[in-house]
């Protein structure tokens, strides 16, 4: 709405004509509200969460676990690294398969059903035939959630990683407990 002063002509910008307005009902019929797609893996490692992860663990510097959920058929995927107590390498395994290498210290096994879906618990286990150890356990929950039960493993550095439920650490030298991290889409970082 225009007003004139004079020979002059000014723009009001605060007032509206009452034609304009919106009823408050008929404006909140307009507001949609997207749902955004939850993005990344979150991981539990003992009492620990990384939050909107990429899957990959990174154990002091090195790369060392990736967890990935595969929607058709619905599995839980581990790639992982196996070191020994001096930091030589004694086994691979990619996405649940065992190498050459490593196929006879360690055993996968996995909880497959014919008619499983991403909302049932799917896992993963890998024990060490030796000892009849749990090298490590993890389990898919609410479908993009992971929660590493238990590890007992050692790093490329020769250092043992020891995961329960209350903590994660590393050698002597790191304990983590009860720690939130925001990831942004990147690693998992520990020690």
């Amino acid at each position: 709405m225009k007003q004139r002063y004079g020979p002059v002509t000014m723009n009001n910008y605060f007032q509206t004509d009452a034609d304009d307005l919106m009823e408050l009902d008929d404006a909140t019929n307009l507001i949609v509200e997207e749902e955004k797609p939850e993005q990344g893996l979150e991981l539990h490692i003992g009492s620990n969460v990384f939050r909107t992860t990429n899957g990959v663990m990174k154990l002091q510097g090195k790369e060392q676990i990736v967890l990935e959920v595969q929607p058709d058929p619905p599995t839980l995927l581990l790639t992982m690294d196996f070191y020994d107590d001096h930091g030589q390498r004694i086994g691979h395994l990619r996405r649940n398969t065992l190498s050459a290498a490593g196929s006879n210290r360690f055993a996968v096994s996995t909880n497959i059903a014919p008619d499983a879906t991403l909302d049932d618990p799917l896992t993963v286990t890998v024990s060490d035939r030796t000892t009849g150890a749990t090298v490590i356990e993890a389990y898919l929950f609410q479908r993009r959630k992971i929660r590493v039960t238990s590890g007992h493993f050692y790093t490329h550095k020769g250092e043992l990683v020891s995961i329960s439920p209350h903590y994660c650490r590393i050698g002597t030298g790191l304990t983590m407990f009860g720690d939130v991290v925001e990831s942004r889409g990147g690693t998992a970082v520990i020690g």
